[in-house]
C-alpha cells in the first residue's frame, strides 16, 4: 500500500554536518552570535520537546556501519510542548531517512499520521521515492530493523532563509532504551519509554550547511573547534553506545 504523505522535506544535495559538545556558557555565546546573523527557525519552536525513536537491526548493522563513518538511519520524530513519557503517540509523526557519510549527510522526511508511521515500521506502507532513501529504509525493515533507542531534548534552531545554513543547540538531552520486543505487531497504543541510559550535562551545538560558510560562520566554527577536544558523534551513535554498554557513550571503545 502506498500512502501519500501530507508533508515532504528533502535535502537538495549532501550537506556538511558538524557537532560540538560545549558548556552552557559557550552555547549561549554561540547562539547569541547566531541570532545576530540568522532568523529563528519557523519549524522549531524554542524549547519544545523533540522525541526521536531510532531503529536498528538485531545484528546492530546500522550502528556498526555508523561507527565506521557511513550509515543509513531510520527514525521517527515527534514534537510536544511537554516531555512525553511514551513514544509513537497519536498525532503527526515525521518518518526520517538520513544517509550519513563522514561529515556530510543527506536527509529526507515525511510528515504522516502516527497510524501511517506504525504501518511503515511494520512494512505495510511504502513512501514515495526521491533520493532512494525510502527504498533503503524498507530494506532495513526487511532485515529486522525495529525501534531500539530514544532521545529527548529541547532544541533552539536558527536557519538561513534559503536553508543553506542551520545552527542548533540541544539542551536537556536524554537517552532511553525502548523495550520494543514486548509489543505485539497489532499494538496501536503508545510505547512507554524504557530505562534512562544517560543524561547529557552539556549542550550539543550542530552546524549544517551547503556550499561555503559566510565569514561570521567560519569564525564561529573555528571558535567551536577550539572550545572542544574532539567532534561529537551523532546522537544515534551515542545512544547506541549507551544501550550496548560500550564505554561512556561519547568515546569509541578501545579495539581488543
Amino acid at each position: 500500500m502506498t500512502t501519500p504523505a501530507p508533508a515532504h522535506e528533502t535535502d537538495a544535495e549532501r550537506r556538511h554536518e558538524h557537532r560540538f559538545q560545549v558548556s552552557e556558557s559557550i552555547a549561549r555565546l554561540v547562539m547569541r552570535t547566531t541570532a545576530n546573523n540568522l532568523p529563528l527557525s519557523r519549524d522549531d519552536r524554542p524549547y519544545q520537546w523533540s522525541t526521536t525513536t531510532y531503529c536498528d537491526t538485531v545484528a546492530w548493522s546500522i550502528f556498526r556501519a555508523a561507527e565506521k563513518g557511513s550509515a543509513m538511519q531510520l527514525r521517527i520524530r515527534e514534537y510536544h510542548r511537554t516531555r512525553p513519557r511514551e513514544v509513537l503517540n497519536p498525532g503527526t509523526a515525521w518518518i526520517e531517512f538520513k544517509d550519513d557519510e563522514q561529515d556530510t549527510s543527506l536527509k529526507e522526511r515525511f510528515g504522516v499520521s502516527m497510524e501511517v508511521a506504525r504501518s511503515f515500521l511494520r512494512g505495510d506502507t511504502t513512501l514515495p521515492e526521491d533520493h532512494g532513501l525510502a527504498e533503503r529504509a524498507s530494506l532495513l525493515l526487511r532485515d529486522g530493523a525495529r525501534p531500539v533507542a530514544v532521545t529527548q531534548y529541547n532544541r533552539l534552531a536558527y536557519n538561513s532563509l534559503d536553508s543553506s545554513l542551520r545552527i542548533t543547540a540541544d539542551h536537556n538531552l536524554m537517552y532511553f532504551a525502548l523495550p520494543w520486543e514486548t509489543r505485539d505487531d497489532g499494538d496501536t497504543e503508545p510505547s512507554p519509554l524504557g530505562s534512562l541510559l544517560a543524561m547529557e550535562p552539556d549542550v550539543i551545538v550542530e552546524m549544517k550547511w551547503y556550499g561555503e560558510l559566510p565569514h561570521w560562520a567560519v569564525d564561529l566554527h573555528a571558535y567551536l573547534k577550539e572550545s572542544t577536544r574532539e567532534e561529537r558523534p551523532s546522537k544515534f551513535i551515542v545512544a547506541m553506545r549507551w544501550l550496548l554498554g560500550e564505554t561512556d557513550g561519547t568515546k569509541k571503545p578501545k579495539k581488543k
